[in-house]
């Protein structure tokens, strides 16, 4: 039996404000949905917050220089895995920190993956050649063929989202975490960030070498809010929660997190009516009339 207090939630934040807003909403979000047992691992690079109730804070100061004026965000993506690792629950959830839980249906997710490692296919390159195709440039495609090989992915593997993803707290997902950042190290020991090289593509190159017990979830556990010709949204009639999916996939599913940096831009500005209020009301924004 699965329950709550089986679970761990993990984030990272550091820097600017906006982003410590947007994580103490997301946290806020899941622990309004929830009955109060769920865990929350935060890894901070920072000194700001401090360990309170179900909430425990790694405080890593030192692990990321945001005055540098460099790219950093692929050092905050690496530490996904390096919390995963921390996870003392049987399972453990990691979320953006630019998320809200929209429909609590996580420990049914949870029962569902069994011993396994749960993801979603990517909305817009669910596959590498996609991937390729649409999110390499001139001046990093060779750099992305290379890793590719190293890596030994090919075209037809999957792309996954890596703003949401559960997992059974074991040993094959531990060695998947530790082959992810064994391919980061690799990579970027030498090297400052180069754009299409990211944690996502580690994360497949891991899951295909490690043979994980993947279980592909419906695009609907992370929903990026940005219209129907991204990811088709729709309100179910019997329970009036927001469902949606990939636009690739014919199953629908409730909507468990919803995906948006409200600093940005507004997540309900492609909708309208009903669905245009529930978005607005699950990231706690006021309807203007």
């Amino acid at each position: 039996m699965i329950n709550e207090n089986d679970i761990t939630f993990i984030y990272t934040v550091g820097g600017h404000d906006v982003h410590y807003d947007n994580m103490a909403r997301s946290i806020q979000s899941v622990k309004d949905q929830s009955s109060g047992g769920y865990n929350f691992l935060v890894l901070e690079f920072g000194n700001k917050l401090k360990s309170s109730d179900n909430v425990e804070v790694i405080n890593l100061p030192d692990a990321i220089d945001f005055d540098s004026g460099k790219k950093v965000g692929y050092l905050i993506w690496k530490h996904k895995y390096i919390g995963a690792l921390k996870v003392k629950t049987k399972y453990g959830v990691y979320v953006d920190s630019d998320t809200v839980m929209a429909y609590n249906n996580i420990v049914g997710l949870c029962k569902a993956i069994e011993d396994g490692f749960g993801v979603c296919r990517h909305f817009w390159v669910p596959d590498i050649e996609n991937y390729r195709a649409k999110a390499c440039t001139q001046e990093t495609i060779q750099q992305f063929l290379e890793v590719k090989e190293t890596l030994g992915l090919q075209d037809y593997d999957p792309f996954f989202a890596g703003g949401v993803f559960l997992f059974r707290n074991n040993e094959k997902n531990q060695e998947v975490m530790r082959k992810v950042l064994e391919y980061y190290d690799d990579y970027y020991s030498s090297k400052e960030y180069v754009r299409s090289i990211t944690d996502e593509l580690f994360l497949a190159a891991a899951l295909k070498q490690c043979q994980a017990d993947v279980k592909v979830v419906s695009g609907a556990l992370n929903h990026c809010t940005m219209g129907d010709q991204f990811m088709p949204m729709a309100i179910d009639e019997e329970s009036g929660a927001l469902f949606g999916r990939n636009s690739f996939e014919s199953q629908w599913a409730p909507i468990t997190f919803l995906h948006c940096d409200i600093s940005r831009r507004d997540p309900s500005e492609e909708y309208t009516g009903s669905r245009k209020r529930l978005v607005k009301k699950h990231f706690g924004m006021v309807e203007v009339d």
